[in-house]
């Protein structure tokens, strides 16, 4: 994509009659930024856009001289791009560095913004020094997008994110009076369940009924997500190991009902993440190593049943007959479980390790690997 905005600027400056030195005193910035400007020297500050478009009574893309298709044509690769690569953690710094560079050509461009404020957001590998580090970054670029982005979508989401780094920021330091109480206020500020997007449309928004049925069926996912998590924080916060199971037990018949062909599709990680959890308490807390290895084998099972399926999958359970879902390129649901065996990848409120020595001494333990290996 290729930006003309000292050519354009140029051209509206001498439609207007106006020299540089005129045209820099109307906009309180200085005679050399004006010429910088038109020598795509440098670019305004985001800000400055709607101004210099409202000035000249041009849209923003004429002013910075953008062909809408091919910007748009642009744009939706970037989106494509990153929808599927962002889950390769140990590339977020050439993420971040790509972001910055499209951002410079589309300043004005919210979705891109989003993205970009993902990823400064991200949590992953994080220590209390660096979330501090970069939380002054992270809240101009809050306030920015919330104070010029006009789409309702994209200002839900960030508020979300930015739940979800203060979260990151109280984890690692509880007492953070300051931090909690901005999370409470943007929380305030959510719409409640009933009025969000899963819900309002399908209830009144009128579709096709074969629109109407994937609408529902998207929705029931999206649902199937947030119950889940929301029983993760719940036990979590149970001092009763065994009421703990039976918690996470009661999350898998709701999987298993929603699911009873087993094509989890989006839900898998969640399927058989609970299953994990499962196996260490009987592991840990128990000593209870038949109903461990019994959970850790039917996690193990999904993992490998969701890896042997084609990337694109159609459901066949009753709920979500004919929904479909596309896997995204990245680890096989294998590579983490043998992750998980080997005590290299999970977040669990069990402690450290989470396998007695024992218990993977037992030969049943290499059978596991091996079979994800």
């Amino acid at each position: 994509m290729q930006i003309l905005f000292g050519e354009t600027l140029r051209k509206l400056r001498r439609e207007q009659n106006l020299t540089q030195e005129q045209l820099s005193a109307r906009l309180n910035v200085s005679f050399q930024t004006i010429s910088k400007w038109e020598r795509d020297e440098s670019y305004p500050d985001i800000t400055m856009l709607p101004v210099l478009a409202g000035f000249f009574g041009v849209r923003t893309d004429d002013l910075l001289g953008i062909d809408r298709a091919e910007n748009e044509r642009h744009i939706q690769e970037i989106l494509d791009y990153f929808e599927d690569n962002f889950r390769d953690m140990s590339r977020w710094d050439e993420y971040k560095a790509a972001l910055q560079e499209a951002l410079k050509h589309n300043p004005n461009e919210f979705r891109l913004w989003e993205l970009h404020f993902g990823l400064l957001t991200s949590l992953y590998f994080d220590t209390k020094e660096n979330l501090y580090a970069r939380l002054p970054e992270v809240l101009s670029t809050y306030d920015m997008i919330l104070e010029n982005c006009t789409v309702e979508a994209i200002r839900s989401d960030i508020r979300g994110t930015m739940c979800h780094f203060y979260s990151g920021i109280l984890r690692c330091d509880p007492d953070n009076s300051a931090i909690k109480q901005a999370l409470e206020r943007i929380v305030s500020e959510l719409p409640d369940l009933y009025k969000t997007r899963q819900y309002v449309g399908p209830m009144f928004l009128p579709r096709p009924d074969e629109e109407m049925k994937t609408v529902c069926q998207q929705s029931i996912t999206d649902l199937l997500e947030i119950f889940s998590g929301m029983v993760t924080h719940l036990t979590n916060r149970v001092d009763d190991e065994r009421e703990d199971i039976a918690v996470r037990r009661s999350m898998i018949d709701v999987f298993d009902a929603v699911y009873p062909d087993g094509d989890y599709g989006n839900s898998t990680g969640r399927v058989y993440m609970l299953w994990e959890h499962i196996a260490v308490k009987y592991a840990q807390e128990f000593g209870e190593y038949d109903e461990a290895f019994a959970a850790l084998r039917r996690a193990v099972d999904i993992a490998l049943a969701f890896d042997a399926q084609s990337q694109t999958l159609t459901h066949t359970s009753p709920m979500l007959r004919g929904f479909v879902f596309e896997k995204h390129p990245e680890r096989t649901a294998a590579e983490c479980m043998r992750r998980f065996l080997n005590e290299e990848q999970g977040s669990y409120p069990s402690r450290e390790p989470w396998w007695p020595e024992d218990f993977k001494a037992d030969p049943r333990f290499e059978a596991l690997i091996s079979s994800v290996s």
